[in-house]
């Protein structure tokens, strides 16, 4: 009887130390590319002092496109403490006319010129801590990006409209979570009931009765 007990606690350690080991690789691996990436964003912070960083923030479009025409609006800022230089805004509004735009504090766009669903136009240059606004009328309450380039920024900013994330998708973050944890439960129950059934392979594989111990 020793000698099954001995073999049916052999196989446990082994299952025991394989799901340990892949849940241990996994950390290590995972813990290795977050290091990374946080080197890599550190070396390209460091790269140069003398860059611009520009964002785009505040975007909105209604959630429902209506028979009015629908607004737009982004805030482009310099967060950066260099002047932002030959800086150039273009936006892609797909598939939605663009019936009129304009921009705060300058006036840079000419809605006679409009005629496409892009519109891009030159800013110059943007101060450190100033922002630029711009708010447009649409056809649609959509579009697909928004790109900035310019001659000094660190790199060039593009947000695109699946970035844009409504109120809904926030009020789904709970019912996200509670999906997670479920399905965390149901991974481990699924992890013991198959550690069991090789258990009981195993046992059957080498002629070990629980049931006679």
């Amino acid at each position: 009887m020793e000698s099954k007990i001995a073999k049916y606690g052999f196989w446990g350690v082994v299952i025991a130390a394989v799901i340990t080991g892949a849940i241990g690789l996994y950390i290590h691996l995972d813990g290795k590319a977050e290091a990374a990436k946080f080197a890599d964003s550190k070396q390209e912070a460091d790269k140069s002092k003398n860059t611009a960083n520009l964002t785009i923030s505040n975007i909105y479009v209604p959630p429902i496109n209506t028979s009015l025409d629908s607004a737009f609006f982004v805030q482009i800022q310099n967060n950066s403490l260099n002047l932002a230089k030959d800086v150039v805004v273009k936006i892609n509004f797909g598939e939605s006319s663009v019936s009129s735009c304009e921009t705060m504090p300058a006036k840079l766009i000419s809605n006679e010129k409009i005629v496409s669903s892009i519109i891009s136009f030159s800013v110059g240059d943007i101060q450190r801590k100033d922002s630029l606004y711009v708010y447009c009328l649409l056809s649609h309450p959509v579009f697909e990006s928004i790109l900035l380039t310019g001659s000094n920024l660190f790199s060039n900013e593009l947000y695109e409209f699946k970035q844009y994330i409504p109120s809904t998708k926030d009020n789904n973050s709970s019912f996200i979570k509670f999906f997670k944890v479920i399905a965390s439960i149901v991974a481990v129950i699924f992890i013991g009931y198959f550690t069991i059934l090789t258990l009981s392979a195993l046992n059957r594989r080498f002629g070990v009765d629980p049931s006679k111990w």
